[in-house]
């Protein structure tokens, strides 16, 4: 499978898969833009790349239709031959339990083996795609990673080695933003550097990678992040509001639990995990704080909600609503507590 036409396909289904696609409809949408692009390529050829990834789990498909995972959409997206295009690659087929095995195993000592002993224990496909990246070294017809790559792809592998499994990589996400945003150029003004990031578990990894503290003071500059943490948002709440379940993407916000404005770093303003996928009107309530939630997920409404004599028909929000378990990450906990204390109306701040 070529790259360009792989990423093309990617980019393709990043962009459709906000109208409630089914995975039977996915090959022939995607397909008509191919062709209409002047791509040569078959539909059948379509319907086995399709296929591949959703075996392969990259693709998924939700009560509301298929969705890309994030760091497919980073590889699509990523610059030619860079170290996110290789380490967004790896990342994206790591839920392929043999994948995940080889490279947490190769990633110990990393020594030179044959390609017929890595097909042995990967996809072929998946390992053709890998060979047109920057992540592996070649001596005497025999393979191992890059050196300049291992200490991300360890990290990266350590953080899928946890209890939970992320979204996405800490390290990914940071690189990609690192990526994006000339974090390094001391032309563009950054505001909060003296503000306190939240205490992330990777806290040192995200700093070694975006060492400069503080946003960007002109929002415009990172428009693209924005766009990358919306669509992760929708990926991990199913296109939908978890309060009201709408699933109209065009009255669906990516609304920041901590604002973007009191962000201290520029990781917490582009961290899915600072985030809710909430539609227009809970959006609002939300970010003036009439309503909040606690550790375990549940809601907490100011005494300016509880008072409305129509909150559940008129609000939609019910006294004993909670968010699903899936959406508590220990990040999201810590982004929360911060809403409880800043902006909720009835905090004792």
């Amino acid at each position: 499978m070529k790259k360009l036409i792989f990423k093309k396909l990617l980019l393709i289904l990043d962009a459709i898969e906000l109208h409630s696609i089914t995975l039977e409809e996915t090959p022939i949408k995607v397909y008509e833009k191919l062709i209409n692009d002047a791509y040569n390529i078959k539909l059948s050829e379509v319907k086995e790349i399709i296929q591949f990834l959703y075996h392969k789990q990259a693709l998924v498909v939700g009560k509301n239709g298929i969705d890309l995972r994030p760091a497919p959409t980073i590889y699509a997206k990523s610059n030619q031959n860079s170290t996110v295009e290789a380490l967004s690659l790896v990342e994206t087929f790591l839920h392929d339990s043999s994948f995940y095995n080889f490279i947490r195993i190769q990633c110990k000592d990393n020594t030179y083996v044959s390609q017929e002993e890595i097909c042995q224990q990967i996809d072929n496909e998946i390992f053709q795609m890998l060979m047109q990246t920057s992540i592996f070294d070649f001596h005497n017809q025999m393979i191992c990673f890059q050196h300049k790559h291992l200490h991300r792809l360890r990290q990266i592998i350590q953080e899928y080695q946890a209890d939970t499994q992320p979204l996405v990589s800490h390290t990914l996400t940071a690189l990609y933003t690192s990526s994006i945003v000339s974090h390094e150029d001391k032309r563009i003004e950054y505001k909060n550097t003296k503000l306190s990031m939240i205490p992330y578990h990777n806290k040192d990894v995200i700093l070694s990678i975006i060492p400069r503290r503080g946003i960007p003071h002109d929002r415009d500059e990172t428009k693209s992040l924005q766009a990358f943490y919306k669509d992760t948002l929708f990926h991990e709440f199913d296109h939908a509001c978890p309060i009201c379940q709408i699933n109209i993407a065009h009255m669906l916000i990516a609304s920041h639990i901590k604002p973007f404005r009191d962000c201290a770093h520029l990781y917490e303003a582009i961290d899915h995990n600072n985030g809710l996928l909430l539609c227009r009107n809970h959006d609002y309530l939300f970010d003036q704080g009439y309503f909040t939630f606690d550790d375990n997920g549940y809601i907490i409404l100011s005494q300016a909600l509880l008072q409305k004599p129509n909150l559940e028909t008129s609000y939609i929000l019910h006294k004993n609503f909670k968010l699903s378990e899936q959406y508590m990450s220990k990040e999201r906990r810590l982004f929360l507590s911060y809403h409880r204390t800043f902006i909720f109306l009835d905090s004792n701040k």
